[in-house]
Formats: structure tokens, sequence, C-alpha cells
């Protein structure tokens, strides 16, 4: 009887009682430079996270981006901006008119995913195997919608901020097959900027470099073509594994013998693949290798594939085989403009303080926007991710992108974008 008396009011404690940490809503986010940034842009802080950590469940690759692009459009829309999926398939451009006519400035965000697992074991985890935002771009495509939400609700700026959300970063062909698609024909932005998440620096630091920054980015595939055999008699074989081994080291003396020691490069071969390991008794009548080439300088770039060429050619025919050489150019050098990394720096300064800003060291990594930045002067800025949670590389299985940085990011952009729009048009409507 005293069991059952007990039961409901057990039952009622148990049901009063606040839920266990793992069944709880994940912690409140703590934003940088909370004392910096103004209130109504932290506001919008918990909506960016949720946009955020949706696009990383659901990843998506190269120019399949239909969902992401849908639910940039719907955020967008839910704020009152225009947005596009038409004019460019895979990708969102969304226009925010200032109060008054002027130049034109572009903001370009990332969107695409990576081709591998994602192991970082938190709630919002990739729900697609294989798939994962270990680049930050989800981060990015959060930051670029509240700074256009922000540019939005406060119009008082000459001219129009161009928001443009970009697929197959990763592959390196998503900026080009934007523009030749037409859209600087199309927008004519006077500047273009953009930003990339990196774990290295702290949160709440964002870095600028003027010039050189990023190298560019080139693929080599090379074909060794022999004659296979019984292992147990080579002496009637032409092996190209052991050619493979003498090419591979032969090439590493390009950058060491062939390219100036004051210009960056590098030179990998990054994949072998010859023979079955299935069967060790085979000698392989043909043998594949792929890399990559990073370099800086158009001089040095051809140099370099020149002398893979060259390299492959002579090592091969040496042995007895005969080679074939497809170098594939994908993404030119990063430069950043000298006055649009400037006006960045400033930008940095003055909306988190100067102990904010700091020079970007030179990357061997590439990034597509670089076409951007070879035809609109702009500059791309490294915003800072690093603390004691988020200590993983890009493209590393354990990367995730800290949220806690999004609000600073936003008001970086946009008063980064309002201040530009301010000098532009000024100088435009002097010129004219």
């Amino acid at each position: 009887m005293l069991r059952s008396r007990l039961l409901p009011l057990l039952l009622g404690a148990a049901l009063a009682l606040p839920l266990s940490l793992s069944a709880a809503e994940p912690a409140p986010v703590s934003w940088v430079h909370a004392d910096r940034v103004p209130a109504e842009i932290l506001a919008l802080g918990d909506e960016l996270v949720e946009i955020r950590r949706d696009l990383h469940r659901h990843p998506e690759l190269g120019f399949e981006t239909a969902r992401t692009c849908g639910v940039i459009k719907a955020e967008l829309e839910k704020r009152g901006i225009r947005a596009d999926l038409e004019r460019f398939p895979g990708a969102v451009i969304a226009v925010v008119e200032g109060s008054r006519p002027g130049a034109t400035v572009a903001l370009r965000a990332d969107m695409d995913a990576l081709a591998m697992p994602d192991l970082s074991g938190i709630e919002w985890k990739s729900t697609v195997p294989g798939r994962s935002h270990a680049c930050g771009h989800d981060g990015h495509v959060a930051w670029l919608i509240g700074t256009l939400e922000v540019l939005e609700k406060r119009r008082d700026f000459p001219g129009r901020v161009v928001g443009i959300f970009q697929p197959a970063e990763e592959i390196g062909t998503g900026a080009r097959r934007m523009i030749e698609a037409g859209v600087l024909d199309e927008f004519a932005p006077a500047e273009i900027y953009a930003g990339h998440a990196t774990p290295e620096p702290p949160k709440g630091t964002i870095g600028v470099h003027a010039g050189p920054s990023q190298a560019s980015c080139d693929f080599f595939r090379i074909t060794l073509k022999g004659r296979g055999m019984h292992a147990s008699m080579p002496q009637h074989a032409l092996d190209p594994v052991p050619t493979a081994a003498l090419l591979t080291s032969s090439l590493q003396t390009i950058v060491s013998r062939r390219v100036d020691p004051v210009e960056p490069a590098v030179v990998t071969v990054s994949a072998v693949k010859g023979g079955d390991l299935q069967a060790p008794n085979v000698i392989a009548e043909t043998l594949e290798m792929a890399g990559t080439v990073r370099t800086f300088s158009p001089k040095v770039r051809d140099l370099v594939e020149t002398e893979i060429r060259r390299m492959t050619e002579h090592v091969a025919a040496a042995q007895g085989l005969t080679a074939e050489v497809r170098f594939d150019r994908l993404t030119p050098p990063l430069i950043n403009a000298a006055g649009p990394a400037a006006a960045a720096r400033a930008a940095v300064e003055r909306t988190l303080g100067s102990g904010a800003s700091f020079d970007t060291p030179l990357l061997m990594a590439a990034e597509d926007f670089a076409e951007f930045l070879n035809r609109v002067p702009g500059s791309m800025v490294q915003v800072g991710l690093g603390d004691e949670k988020h200590r993983a590389q890009i493209h590393n299985p354990a990367f995730d992108f800290n949220d806690e940085v999004l609000p600073a990011a936003v008001w970086f952009f946009s008063e980064l974008a309002r201040s530009r729009l301010e000098v532009l048009s000024a100088a435009r409507k002097v010129s004219e």
C-alpha cells in the first residue's frame, strides 16, 4: 500500500527534475567579442548557429548542392532578401540594395563539402556517409546569410551588395564556372571579398595579407607503360615499378635544383597504382602516378610543368618504357590587391579591435576565389577559430567550425562592405 502511494509522488518528482545533460539541448554559445559586436547582431547568433549545424548534418559535394541552395534561398527570403537559384545552377545569388545609387561590392561564400568521413563525434555530425563539412564552408554560408541580413535591415549605404554562394570550390572549378556563366559581367562589382575559417589562429582574430597569399593548384597524372611478365623472369619484362621509384625521386629535384630557392614551390607525388596485391608474382604492364604542384609565380608554374614532362620522358626512356603525362591547371595563385587588403585590415581593427588583426602567412593550399581576384580587385581574409575544442585542422575528419565566431564575422563583413561602398561610390561620383 505504501509503495502504491509513493509511486505517483516519485514519478512526479522525476518528471519535475531537469533533463540530463545528454538529453538537453546543446549548451548556449558564448560569442567572441561580445563586448564589441552590436546587440542586434549578437541576437542573430542562435539562428545562424542553427543554419550552420543543419548544413553540417547534410553536406553536399561539387555542383550537386540542391538542398544547400534551397536552405540558403529560404533563409534569405525569410529575411526579406531577394535570392536567385536560376541564373547559375548549383549557386545562389542575393542582392541587397542600398538607399541611394553607387558602386557594387560582392561578398562570396563557398558551400560545398568534402568526400570524407565525419569523425567529429559532435551531435550535429554529418548524416551522409563519406561526406563532411571538414573545411568550414557551412560556417562561411552562415556568416554571409547573417551579413546580408544586417545590411538589409540597415540599408543606409550607397550602391548594392551582391552575395555569391558558390558551389564546387573543393574541386577547383566552381568560381571559374560562375565567371564563365557571366556573374561578374552581370553585376560588375568594383571589389570582391571572401573569408575562410582556419583553426590555427585564435578565435576572434582575422588575418589579412596583401599580395600573393595562397598558391596555385595543378594536378598531374603520369602513366608508365612497360612489358608485363612473370615476376620470376624480370629480365624479360620492362618493369614500371622501379621506374616509378626513380621518377618519384627525380621529380623532387625540380624544387631543390631547378626552381629559384627564393620562390616557394611544392611537387608532391601523392598516389601510385601498379600491379595487383592479390597477384604478387606478376610484373605489371602499366603503372599510374598522380600528384599536385603548388606555386605562386606563373614563371615557376610553367617551369615545373616543363620539367615534369621532360623528366618523365627521359627517366622512362632510360628504363626502356614509354610515358604519358597529363597536367591539369586548376586554380591560379590567390593574390590580394593592396587597397582592398588594407581596407579589410582597417575594418578588422575598427570592428574587433587592433589586437584582432594579424598578417596571414603564405599558404600552399589553393583556393578558387583566386579566379575572382584575377578579374576584380579584392581580398580574402582568414577567420581564426582556434580554442581548446577547435584544434583539428581543416580537411581532418575531426574538424568542426567554431560557432562562437559567427556574430563577430558578420559584424566585420557587414562593416567592410558598408565602408567600401561609401569610398567606392564617392570616387565614382567624382569621376563622373
